[in-house]
């Protein structure tokens, strides 16, 4: 026992010693990007001059034509930024993972601002498993911190904390320089912001705004002011956010950085809305609004400025001028999908609505509520996950500040132990064992990584009632396998008829019965074809036909209708049919468009009979 303990200390003191030793080479490049970040104009000038000079494709010049896209991106210039992520992409060399790595964390940033949120996660994912290989653990604690606030966007929050959480310890118990420790602490603040428990984002933002202050890193220190900003306004705290934007403005006006001179005058707006104070408000979004001709801003981001103007207009009881902004809004949300468009979609038809009844169209109103209603009932699923994540996290909150205290105050009595064994004449035998404990365990860690991983991806992927794939599985299928690479296929929305009376005369256990008995057919019926389906929302589902056009696809559904007719369910040997509706992929054509298609053949068959099939 002694002498397992002895060599598990050993393997404590020696693993951040060998997982942080980089070359030479590549601490000289990091110390090029910390001055950078202190100073990005003069390096976009310098870099720019040395990257147009130079013929040569040396690890050097191509880590500085990566640096220079990233700074192009934060100072606005997404285009040019794009063009020089993409061109050095093809120099970089196969066998230079940390380089390869670099590019991927830098790019996936660039690709959220395009809107790009799969693409970014795909990136993130890439940089990851480089860093890995290379054993990098600083970038490592850098690129799962930044998938960690990748995964805010798409409401991910479980997975979000756990590996902020794992990105925090492993900082703390590998000597992580506090550079890297901000991109954590932006991570916690941000999650915190997202669950509302604000007095924990705002002690993270302080403690990442008090570091790079120090350090004077402009690049990563506006993104913090500018979250800490957001938090403070999100919490109430109004004077204290309008100070921070001023500050937020001050900066960017002294590094000439666009972006955030967008963000911070429509932050302002947000507060001076919350005060009533509408003419300021109306005055600071037009100031916004200003800078967008010459920025390339991610359209969440712009929805919610034209939605402010929306609220705006209303207060001062000006609908029409209401509803342009928010048809504008509309308009953006139509050409990009994002798991948070629900939610800009219902601020929007709501803001829409109230304004259509300030200008007396009731009937424009009542179909916008609707609208709205219909959004609110999908949503809800994803509602009831965020609150009990909240609830989670306002309880956790508290035992997570005891449990990396705890890791702190091991570490130190950990290397207490280890100046004592370095005295000791076993040292040199515990040498012989490191590399041993250090493989079992780096496979340890990847194990457990890859199964969370797994349990994770099914948990996010799979209808907790039902055990079927759920929506959100089936339309990255759809996304991902069809409609990119434009193949021919069919879709079908069924839906269970008067599933209403289920639940009303047999109890709401029997219709969680009939709604899995019914996932069981599904799977029975379609189990030797290609086809995939997925529980859709309440009790309609989603049957994808690759390959089907819409004369094939409706031969298929029908007769699944009828198997549907002839099976039986639940405990008690009820009957049950369905109705549905076919539509099919034309080149050119929107998966909404596809699916509404469908949908509206779906109500055509309820509303002639159901129990059929229209195509």
């Amino acid at each position: 026992m002694r002498l397992l303990k002895f060599l598990i200390l050993i393997f404590c003191w020696c693993k951040p010693q060998l997982s942080t030793a980089l070359t030479d080479e590549y601490d000289s490049l990091l110390r090029v990007e910390h001055q950078a970040l202190v100073e990005p104009l003069k390096y976009i000038d310098l870099l720019s001059f040395e990257t147009a000079a130079s013929k040569a494709e040396t690890t050097s010049d191509l880590f500085k034509k990566v640096l220079l896209a990233r700074l192009y991106s934060f100072h606005g210039d997404v285009t040019l930024s794009k063009t020089t992520f993409e061109s050095v992409f093809h120099q970089l060399p196969e066998n230079n993972l940390w380089l390869r790595g670099y590019w991927m964390l830098h790019r996936s940033s660039l690709s959220l601002e395009e809107g790009e949120l799969p693409q970014a996660l795909k990136q993130i994912d890439h940089a990851i498993a480089l860093f890995v290989r290379v054993n990098d653990l600083k970038m490592l604690v850098h690129a799962r911190t930044s998938k960690a606030v990748l995964l805010l966007w798409q409401e991910d929050y479980e997975l979000s904390i756990e590996l902020l959480e794992a990105a925090y310890l492993m900082s703390k118990t590998s000597h992580i320089p506090e550079a890297t420790l901000n991109y954590v602490y932006l991570g916690f603040a941000a999650y915190y912001t997202s669950m509302s428990i604000f007095d924990q984002a705002i002690k993270f933002a302080e403690l990442a705004k008090d570091n790079v202050v120090n350090n004077g890193d402009v690049v990563n220190g506006l993104p913090i002011i500018s979250l800490l900003c957001t938090t403070y306004e999100r919490a109430h705290k109004l004077e204290l956010a309008n100070s921070c934007y001023d500050q937020l403005i001050d900066l960017s006006v002294s590094v000439k950085v666009p972006r955030f001179l967008f963000w911070a005058p429509a932050g302002k707006a947000s507060v001076a809305i919350q005060q009533k104070n509408y003419s300021e408000a109306l005055k600071l979004l037009y100031l916004s609004k200003s800078y967008l001709p010459d920025l390339a801003i991610n359209p969440a981001h712009i929805v919610a400025l034209y939605n402010n103007f929306g609220k705006t207009f209303l207060a001062l009881n000006q609908p029409a001028q209401a509803l342009e902004y928010l048809q504008s809004s509309e308009q953006l949300l139509q050409q990009y999908e994002r798991p948070l468009n629900n939610r800009y979609k219902r601020n929007t038809l709501l803001l829409k609505a109230k304004s259509q009844e300030m200008k007396k169209d009731f009937v424009a109103a009542n179909e916008s509520l609707w609208l709205f209603i219909d959004l609110v009932e999908e949503a809800k699923l994803t509602t009831q996950q965020k609150l009990e994540q909240e609830a989670r996290s306002k309880y956790e909150s508290s035992q997570q500040e005891i449990k990396l205290q705890l890791a702190e105050e091991k570490l130190k009595n950990q290397q207490i132990e280890l100046e004592r064994l370095e005295k000791d004449a076993q040292l040199q035998m515990a040498y012989l064992v490191i590399g041993f404990l250090a493989f079992v365990s780096i496979s340890i860690f990847t194990i457990n990584q890859h199964k969370a991983f797994r349990k994770s991806q099914y948990r996010a992927n799979t209808d907790a009632l039902t055990g079927a794939p759920n929506r959100r599985y089936i339309l990255d299928f759809v996304l991902k396998k069809l409609l990119d690479k434009e193949k021919l296929f069919a879709v079908a929305i069924l839906d269970i008829d008067h599933f209403k009376r289920v639940n009303d005369q047999y109890g709401h256990d029997i219709g969680d019965q009939a709604l899995i008995g019914f996932t069981h057919t599904l799977k029975k019926y379609l189990n030797n074809t290609e086809c995939k389906f997925a529980r859709f929302g309440g009790e309609e589902f989603l049957v994808v036909m690759p390959g089907y056009d819409v004369a094939n696809a409706t031969v298929l559904i029908t007769g699944l209708c009828d198997f549907i007719r002839e099976s039986t369910y639940t405990d008690l040997n009820i009957s049950i049919t369905s109705s549905a509706g076919v539509s099919q992929y034309i080149k050119g054509i929107q998966l909404n468009a596809i699916l509404k298609q469908a949908d509206q053949k779906l109500y055509e068959a309820k509303n002639t009979g159901r129990d059929k099939v229209c195509g």
